[in-house]
């Protein structure tokens, strides 16, 4: 009997294995194929961040900066709110410190400036509380060491920049309330100067107190007023 060749099986198997890779590739080459056309951050599944969204109250002005702030802009309409609370806060700060009404530090500017910034007298005075130059200097070689301030670097037009203004007539102000006995001779000795005044009270001489009287009307008229709520 004739023997048959062992390789017909093998061939026959090889045949099988390759039909079954061909009809595997038919059957999931259009699901890879529309899988490799997906772009990638549609081939995994989405994260879901939730942010919690806290607020954040503003912590409410205190009723005193509010109605100097309410003063500060009825005199300067054009300038930015977060300037015109600036200036307020410093007021207010300095008015504390030196034991000073704020309202009464508004009425000196009020009458010297009208709340100018840039304001130049005819005397050469400067500035929102209109300091001379040479006092400007005086004083902030007074104060150096309390606001870190470089008496070298100062010049007059220094005195333009109103915190510093502010600062520098506050204190000066409230030096002048321990040197004179009453608070008119005070002002005047602000606006006139404390040589001429005290010159004038050594050898009794009169003098206006006009400028006193402004001052403390616009004060009064601060005091009285009453300013919306921001």
């Amino acid at each position: 009997m004739e023997k048959r060749h062992q390789k017909t099986l093998p061939r026959t198997l090889h045949c099988g294995a390759a039909s079954q890779l061909v009809l595997a590739i038919a059957l999931f080459a259009p699901a890879l194929l529309a899988f490799q056309q997906l772009p990638l951050n549609a081939r995994a599944p989405k994260t879901t961040h939730i942010l919690k969204v806290v607020e954040v109250a503003e912590k409410p002005r205190p009723k005193e900066l509010v109605k100097i702030f309410s003063i500060v802009k009825s005199h300067r309409p054009d300038i930015v709110d977060s300037e015109a609370w600036r200036v307020s806060e410093v007021i207010l700060e300095e008015s504390a410190k030196r034991s000073l009404d704020p309202m009464m530090v508004l009425a000196v500017i009020r009458v010297e400036s009208g709340f100018q910034y840039a304001a130049v007298s005819p005397m050469g005075a400067r500035g929102i509380m209109q300091i001379m130059p040479d006092t400007g200097k005086f004083l902030s070689e007074t104060l150096s060491s309390e606001y870190g301030f470089h008496p070298a670097s100062f010049r007059p037009e220094s005195l333009d920049d109103p915190l510093l203004n502010i600062r520098l007539g506050v204190y000066y102000l409230h030096d002048l309330t321990k040197q004179f006995p009453s608070l008119n001779l005070a002002l005047l000795a602000y606006n006139a100067g404390p040589a001429e005044i005290q010159n004038r009270l050594e050898k009794n001489l009169e003098f206006s107190e006009e400028y006193a009287n402004s001052v403390i009307e616009t004060y009064q008229s601060y005091k009285k007023s009453k300013h919306p709520t921001f």
